[in-house]
């Protein structure tokens, strides 16, 4: 009953932590409150307080700088979601999973990103394209509005990284036609083209 205790209490101050952090309004970079501050201002003991900010730094969510504090860090950077797919992809049946939901996902976006009625950042990608080529296709995942989704989206391939030989998005001639097809609204076009991504024409 001792550890399901401290267990609760070591939870709730990390939550308590993530929701100061979303009142005092801190983004990524920005120096959150001292350990002293933050055990005054949650009223728990010091070494609660302590072991909380530890397991966050463990995590990649925060970063202390000698003599300057502790500091939100870029999440996008974090080892968690590398560390976790470690264990995650041992199992084959998982790896075959994670490649067909990334790509229900992926028609989804695209299916959105259709449907969009503001083709201005569409238009701009395609302007820009041969520019972008190395991360072309993460900047149009980037244009979908369900964030969430966004996200979940970023977590599969992250650990598709770990299971595919070719993880770039390469320009390529398929490209332009996709960007034409998403600009133009045309969802079966640009399934087409996306279908291809095996083919030197649209490698993604």
């Amino acid at each position: 009953m001792k550890e399901v205790s401290q267990s609760k209490v070591y939870l709730s101050i990390v939550k308590d932590i993530r929701q100061m952090i979303s009142d005092d309004g801190l983004k990524q970079g920005d120096k959150i409150p001292s350990e002293r501050e933050l055990t005054e201002r949650l009223k728990v003991g010091r070494s609660s307080v302590r072991e909380a900010l530890r397991s966050l730094e463990l995590l990649g969510l925060i970063e202390t700088r000698r003599g300057e504090g502790t500091f939100l860090a870029d999440f996008k950077n974090n080892q968690l979601i590398k560390l976790l797919g470690m264990f995650i992809l041992e199992d084959p049946n998982v790896k075959n999973d994670i490649t067909k939901t990334r790509e229900i996902l992926e028609k989804d976006i695209i299916r959105n990103i259709c449907s969009l009625t503001d083709k201005e950042q569409l238009l701009t990608l395609r302007k820009n394209a041969y520019k972008e080529c190395s991360n072309l296709f993460d900047k149009i995942m980037g244009l979908e509005s369900n964030r969430l989704l966004f996200r979940i989206w970023e977590v599969l391939k992250s650990y598709s990284a770990e299971i595919m030989d070719n993880q770039g998005q390469h320009m390529s001639n398929g490209a332009i036609p996709f960007l034409d097809a998403l600009i133009e609204g045309n969802f079966d076009k640009a399934i087409a083209i996306y279908e291809r991504k095996d083919t030197s024409q649209f490698l993604i």
